[in-house]
């Protein structure tokens, strides 16, 4: 007897398809729902059938977070616009900062200068007020040859056109061959410095010339020393430190000619242009120093001197008249009109051939 046995496969993969749920679904079973339009496609999920492919939600979720995202983007934008408005307005700060910080900084360049400038000033004018007092008397010779100096050969004065178109003070001193020229300076203040400038010429070569000036016992300041020739040289220099209230001013020439004018010696560091010591006033015709005054005309050739040792009129170097103690000492003596003499009058007639008339007072 042979038997016969019938064997149905199921396929638990495939995918129903009606519009009705199957009946004993399992976990997992795909169901496509034809029922809706679209059509759904559900999966049992062991107690209920789920919808597997949810498109409307999918689409519902992308285009909320699309949304959303849009948001942020422009949040985002908002953001990057803001920072860079913060840092444009930070560098303009800072340019800002540092046009100002620029601006301090000249500033403070300019109240250093200021400074500067007006230390300066005080310098300048302290040099100035302590400065330019030339303690050398007669300093040019504008009063000959006087006893403010002490000298030995042949020393005289020249105010030629060379002199005047060279120097300041339109005259000076000629040292001959083998002569000196000197002249102690006291009363100069101690512990600090003094400026020396002077204005020369030499003739002659071969031997030596030179100007010093000794201070504080044996040191030695020169402005000039040579044997060489030279022509109108303003010299000068500073002599650091004094400490001894006398300077000796040491001129000396050995051959040919030595000029020198514009001499002197000043308190401080700077080097003065010259000018006469105190008390002194040099004109063409008038002349005042220390010993006294002399007022001249070159064209009549009479000068008159007032000093501590004599008041004398002179005419071309002759003594015309002098007061001496109680008695005027006079040579000529022109009256014009009365003359009183004591009890005596001398009183000239109308014409000069009638006379004298001699009247005795009572």
């Amino acid at each position: 007897m042979r038997a016969v046995a019938q064997i149905t496969i199921t396929n638990i993969c495939d995918v129903v398809t009606t519009d009705t749920a199957p009946e004993n679904p399992y976990v997992g079973m795909l169901w496509v729902n034809t029922a809706t339009t679209p059509p759904e496609t559900m999966v049992w999920d062991g107690s209920s059938w789920v919808v597997q492919n949810n498109l409307e939600e999918l689409r519902r979720t992308v285009s909320t977070h699309t949304t959303r995202f849009g948001e942020f983007q422009s949040s985002v934008d908002g953001l990057n616009s803001y920072v860079s408005n913060l840092t444009k307005t930070v560098e303009t700060i800072e340019t800002d900062l540092g046009e100002e910080q620029s601006k301090v900084l000249e500033m403070q360049e300019q109240v250093s200068e200021l400074e500067h400038t007006v230390s300066g000033l005080s310098v300048s004018i302290q040099e100035q007020f302590a400065g330019g007092i030339n303690y050398v008397r007669n300093s040019a010779g504008l009063n000959g040859v006087t006893d403010d100096w002490v000298y030995t050969g042949t020393v005289i004065t020249d105010s030629s056109t060379d002199v005047q178109n060279n120097t300041t003070s339109d005259s000076c001193f000629v040292l001959s061959a083998n002569s000196t020229l000197k002249q102690v300076i006291t009363g100069v203040l101690t512990g600090t410095s003094y400026a020396v400038s002077v204005r020369a010429k030499k003739t002659s070569a071969g031997y030596s010339s030179y100007l010093r000036v000794l201070y504080n016992g044996e040191k030695e300041a020169y402005l000039f020393s040579g044997t060489t020739t030279f022509g109108w040289t303003e010299y000068h220099g500073v002599i650091e430190d004094v400490q001894d209230s006398t300077l000796t001013l040491d001129i000396y020439n050995r051959s040919g000619k030595l000029y020198v004018s514009d001499i002197i010696i000043a308190e401080g560091t700077t080097i003065h242009k010259w000018t006469p010591a105190p008390n002194e006033i040099y004109t063409a015709e008038v002349k005042i120093d220390r010993r006294g005054i002399e007022v001249s005309n070159a064209s009549s050739a009479q000068r008159t001197v007032i000093n501590n040792t004599e008041f004398s009129g002179y005419y071309n170097e002759e003594k015309i008249f002098t007061l001496n103690k109680d008695e005027t000492v006079t040579k000529k003596t022109t009256v014009d009109g009365e003359l009183t003499v004591g009890r005596t009058k001398f009183v000239p007639m109308p014409t000069a051939s009638q006379g004298l008339n001699i009247v005795i007072l009572d």
